[in-house]
């Protein structure tokens, strides 16, 4: 362009002939001196998009590093921006500037340091689009760098974060060790007497009458106020026939437990049985004195009262046996007789008149009835 520029402006010089400028196209004029090409504006755009790109550059190195947060709030450090302009370089210094690699130039500019983030102060971190950095032509002429002004932030120095170790946790409350007790605690004679009891009534299930008797012996053994064991052991000797052997054993049941009947009712009858009539009198008069005697007890004593002819005492226990159970026709019978013999004729009559109408008695009683009643 500069070269021709310069014919146009010659051949103004020269006055060109008419047939000189119709070879030049008509919209080609020479352009007066002041409107040559000044690389000065052209310097100017170019500083102006390098800023812009630096600008661009230094936002996105900002938005890239970790936020830095203090420990506390501290007091905002109002400091009123200091403006500084960048004066104008030379040219030769522009010259040398612009041999410079951009990598180089970026590295060589300083640091600004990173506003603070204050309770006061509050700079927002969202990300200004980056401007289109404009393409430099290949054959445009090189331009100076600037910077633009940057206003001073005020620098504080961080503070130290204060690691606050937590407290250690209280121990948690050790219960006391737990006392073992190693001793091998022996079974009580009750709990003997029971491991015998059910060894003997398996053995007894199983029509083993010797391991059973073994069995209930060593729990009397263990335990003499074991009553089941007893028991058993009774109803093994009477159907073995040994009425001897079930009589000791009843004896020593009486003694420990009078108030066990059903032992002294048993004892009574065998020792009757064996002839012995005051003895059965004696144990069953013993054992009347504790609660719990049945009317089948009292009448069974009556009886034995009859045959030693103590008519009173046997009227008393007819009578306390047939409040318990009424109707019972054989205790009427028995009532009637011993009030017959006592010269209670009229008590004696109505006690026959009842048995009769119990309808419980056998023929051979209905008869001794209706006899007595004539």
């Amino acid at each position: 362009m500069s070269v021709i520029n310069q014919m146009l402006v010659e051949l103004e010089r020269r006055r060109a002939s008419g047939a000189e400028r119709d070879r030049i196209p008509d919209h080609v004029r020479a352009l007066p001196d002041d409107a040559r090409t000044n690389p000065l504006p052209l310097a100017g755009i170019g500083a102006v998009v390098t800023a812009v790109a630096l600008l661009a550059v230094g936002v996105w190195w900002w938005m890239q590093r970790p936020a830095e947060r203090l420990p506390s709030p501290v007091a905002a450090v109002v400091i009123p921006p200091v403006s500084r302009e960048i004066a104008p370089q030379p040219e030769e210094w522009v010259a040398r500037r612009l041999t410079l690699d951009i990598s180089q130039q970026l590295e060589s500019l300083p640091e600004v340091p990173p506003p603070l983030e204050t309770a006061a102060v509050v700079t927002p971190r969202s990300a200004a689009p980056a401007a289109p950095v404009a393409q430099k032509p290949a054959d445009a002429a090189p331009v100076a760098v600037s910077r633009p002004p940057q206003p001073l932030q005020p620098h504080v120095a961080a503070r130290p974060a204060v690691e606050r170790t937590p407290a250690p946790p209280a121990p948690a409350a050790v219960p006391p060790p737990v006392e073992i007790d190693k001793q091998v605690r022996e079974p009580t004679p009750r709990q003997r007497a029971e491991t015998e009891f059910a060894r003997g009534s398996a053995a007894l299930h199983q029509g083993q009458l010797t391991e059973a008797r073994s069995a209930f012996e060593n729990a009397l053994q263990v335990d003499s106020g074991h009553h089941a064991s007893r028991q058993a052991l009774v109803g093994i000797l009477l159907d073995a026939r040994r009425q001897a052997d079930a009589m000791r054993v009843l004896q020593e049941g009486v003694q420990l437990a009078p108030a066990q009947h059903g032992f002294a009712m048993t004892l009574a009858r065998l020792q009757l049985d064996s002839g012995d009539l005051d003895a059965g009198v004696k144990t069953l008069a013993r054992s009347i004195e504790y609660p719990g005697a049945s009317p089948d007890y009292a009448a069974f004593y009556a009886g034995l009262l009859q045959r030693q002819q103590k008519h009173a005492e046997a009227a008393t226990q007819f009578e306390r046996a047939l409040r318990q159970r009424g109707g019972v026709g054989v205790w009427l019978l028995g009532l009637g007789v011993s009030l017959e013999a006592l010269g209670r004729n009229a008590e004696a009559q109505e006690a026959y008149r009842r048995a009769k109408a119990s309808g419980n008695l056998t023929a051979e009683l209905q008869a001794f009835a209706e006899q007595r009643l004539r």
